[in-house]
């Protein structure tokens, strides 16, 4: 079996990096070089051997057992991923990267060799036959396989998603101006990267003026100014992106002909809870609202709006206030006493976590004044009968605005959630049953502290101007979301034909450019059809919000929708919290209706 770190050594390793990111003066030494010398020592998975050992103490080996094997064989490699997702965060020194980039590599290459052995496709097979947890250990492996590539087509995906990002964040780019009228003002001339350089004609003006886009539309008075210079900034990248872009519509494409599906979108959607193109489409045409402001007219707008003065929020009070609500649903959280904490407040610490006196792991809680949000990261998943779970929470010490309310709210739920979770099996508790479904848990659990203890602070950070923001940001990933959805199906079968139409219904205004909706946003080129999903489970947690808003037995619906101790399917803990009908037209009218509701109030 794979090596795993002792939980003390966890410990160590999780203050020592806190303290590292926090201050050089610490003298902390970086727990990196640990970790990567562990994950290059760990050897190849043969579930031939482990099941043929298992059969030699053991004649009748069962799907359990098997089950179990495999568990044990893959679950030291998955604690490594897992901790190497959570340092990758830092701005660690070259060599330590460096470390972590062939720890990554040897992970990929360990899950593939892995992924391409035949007892992995047998062991597939037979757990679709099992008992209800099985079948969803099934599912995730079924969803491995099909997102498992050639090394060669992974590195040019990767390759090419990576220049689509770089593309897009590069700030090296020019905007002609042929109308005077149009050109920025001096004081935004002067602050340019680069001066005012007249071309050949004379006429027109080319001005590197990236770092005041913003301030451009928000000074420029002529609309068509700011429509044209936002919808230059647009497309952008679309002299750089779009071969790449091209390279990766088609890669996806390949893969979903190769597994018998019309197009990447039907392939991706298949084992998703909205599991066609047209449900989708149904749930973002309910999502969709006239905003009747421009995206290059919404700065000027958010500036006409009040700028309230907040008071400060102190986050460690809120995290203790936090905790103690959290007791109505059967948790219990006992901080563990260090030299750190009785120094400061704001140093790390360690908080053990139990539900109805069963332990399910520690949090691991550090205050960063230097970090611009709080949230939350998996050091090691909890497995029931395998190993207690470690959740990280990396905090602003303060609160000054709505953002980070919600940054807070969501963070301590995902911890909570992710320790809680009881399934056998790590890919069960770390992948939910779907890409689409997986945090509608803590989203609900989420907006429960949200009301329960923050609520009293709404009205002072809840104004027209977040309100209005909010609503933007919303509209915009609709349409985008309608962009990426039509962007990987075949030409002859978009299921948005006029998507300068829906830009329109979202902002009462043109967009002609059609052919530059996709070099926009970068998302199109990772998450791709699944953009959606943020909205879908975000809408879907405030249904199962409002719906059980009144219900008393908090200890029972955590049960059911976090802890889910029988394994139930989604479908199954919907109908029992909200009850039917659970299906998915039925959930996209609900929670349209919910939706028209709150715009109504």
């Amino acid at each position: 079996m794979s090596p795993i770190l002792k939980p003390t050594l966890l410990i160590s390793l999780f203050i020592n990096l806190s303290l590292y990111s926090l201050n050089a003066a610490y003298a902390a030494p970086s727990p990196v070089p640990l970790l990567v010398e562990q994950c290059l020592r760990l050897p190849s998975i043969e579930l031939g051997v482990a099941f043929a050992n298992t059969h030699s103490n053991t004649p009748e080996t069962t799907l359990a057992q098997q089950a179990l094997v495999f568990e044990q064989q893959t679950i030291g490699l998955n604690n490594i991923n897992d901790r190497l997702n959570y340092y990758r965060r830092f701005n660690l020194p070259s060599a330590e990267r460096q470390g972590l980039l062939q720890c990554q590599l040897h992970l990929a290459d360990t899950v593939s060799q892995l992924l391409n052995q035949t007892e992995f496709s047998k062991l597939t097979h037979a757990l679709a036959q099992g008992n209800a947890e099985q079948i969803l250990l099934s599912q995730q492996l079924t969803l491995l396989l099909q997102q498992h590539w050639p090394a060669e087509d992974k590195a040019k995906l990767y390759t090419a998603q990576a220049s689509v990002g770089q593309g897009l964040s590069s700030q090296q780019f020019n905007l002609a101006f042929n109308n005077n009228q149009c050109e920025p003002e001096a004081p935004q001339a002067k602050n340019s990267v680069l001066s005012e350089e007249d071309n050949q004609n004379g006429e027109v003006k080319n001005t590197k003026f990236s770092n005041t886009i913003a301030s451009y539309l928000l000074t420029q008075e002529n609309v068509t100014c700011r429509q044209n210079v936002w919808q230059a900034y647009q497309a952008r990248a679309k002299e750089t992106n779009q071969l790449a872009l091209q390279r990766i519509a088609q890669q996806r494409q390949h893969a979903a002909v190769t597994r018998g599906f019309a197009d990447y979108t039907d392939l991706v959607l298949s084992t998703q809870q909205l599991s066609s193109v047209e449900s989708v489409k149904a749930f973002l045409d309910s999502q969709t609202q006239n905003l009747n402001i421009a995206p290059w007219d919404i700065g000027r707008n958010l500036s006409q709006l009040a700028l309230i003065k907040r008071p400060t929020l102190q986050t460690a009070e809120l995290l203790h206030q936090s905790f103690i609500y959290l007791q109505k649903f059967g948790l219990q959280f006992e901080t563990i006493a260090t030299a750190l904490t009785e120094a400061s407040l704001n140093q790390p610490y360690i908080v053990r976590v139990y539900h109805q006196q069963r332990l399910l792991g520690e949090i691991y809680v550090a205050y960063h004044a230097q970090s611009q949000q709080s949230h939350h990261q998996t050091l090691r998943q909890s497995v029931l009968g395998q190993q207690f779970g470690q959740q990280a929470l990396d905090l602003k010490p303060e609160l000054s605005n709505d953002k980070d309310i919600e940054q807070l709210s969501e963070s301590i739920a995902e911890a909570v959630t992710s320790l809680a979770k009881s399934s056998h099996f790590y890919l069960n508790n770390s992948m939910g049953q779907s890409q689409d479904s997986h945090f509608v848990a803590s989203l609900w659990l989420a907006k429960i502290l949200r009301q329960q203890v923050f609520s009293q602070f709404e009205p002072t950070y809840i104004h027209e101007r977040e309100i209005l923001a909010k609503a933007y940001a919303k509209q915009l990933k609709v349409f985008r979301a309608k962009v990426a959805v039509n962007f990987y199906q075949r030409q002859d079968a978009q299921i948005y034909p006029n998507l300068d139409a829906e830009f329109n219904a979202s902002f009462g205004q043109e967009w002609p450019h059609r052919e530059d909706y996709q070099y926009s946003f970068n998302a199109i080129a990772n998450e791709g059809p699944l953009y959606y999903q943020s909205l879908w489970q975000a809408s879907l947690a405030q249904l199962i919000y409002q719906t059980t808003l009144k219900n008393s037995d908090k200890l029972r619906l955590f049960n059911i929708l976090v802890i889910n101790e029988a394994s139930l399917s989604l479908s199954e803990q919907l109908t029992d919290t909200i009850g039917a009908p659970v299906d998915s037209v039925s959930l996209i009218q609900r929670i349209a209706q919910l939706t028209e509701l709150s715009e109504t109030e």
